[in-house]
């Protein structure tokens, strides 16, 4: 018997193809791959997610990088327990997605707006806000922090709050 003359059973041809090969709908299917997985640095340890957007940088430029640290030690964190996300390097990334892949606590965004990532509601810089089960705070970018001292004094008030320092 030849293979090109060989018939397979519907129910054989079904249960090979279980889903539809042509989509009659204009949605966009959820199966197809999303693309290239959300990369981060750190180990995110304690569930603490950090947005900057820095498009120089993979993540952040060394100065800044140095003054993140120095903020962590302050708050009794490091680089294990944190997921640093640069949104300029990693597109148009919504919160939804961030918080799929990084299951944060706490997320903190330095020169982002929550509009940026996608947040359904708009908080002013320095207002810990607390939605869906995580405490968020959005703060200029770390380069102006560091430079101004009630910048400084002002995130430093927030952080003490959102880790119980």
């Amino acid at each position: 018997m030849n293979l090109n003359d060989t018939i397979l059973p519907e129910s054989v041809i079904a249960a090979l193809y279980s889903k539809s090969l042509v989509s009659l709908s204009e949605e966009p299917s959820n199966d197809a791959p999303s693309g290239a997985p959300l990369k981060f640095l750190g180990s995110n340890q304690k569930h603490v997610t950090v947005l900057v957007s820095e498009a120089e940088s993979r993540f952040l430029n060394d100065r800044s990088f140095n003054f993140l640290t120095d903020i962590l030690k302050a708050c009794k964190l490091d680089m294990s327990d944190i997921a640093l996300i640069n949104i300029a390097q990693s597109g148009n990334l919504q919160y939804l997605t961030i918080n799929d892949t990084t299951n944060p606590r706490t997320v903190l965004l330095f020169g982002l707006s929550s509009g940026e990532i996608g947040l359904p509601m708009h908080f002013p810089e320095f207002q810990v806000q607390p939605f869906n089960g995580v405490t968020y705070l959005s703060a200029p970018s770390l380069d102006v922090v560091e430079n101004d001292k009630t910048l400084k004094a002002g995130l430093w008030t927030c952080l003490k709050s959102i880790f119980q320092l």
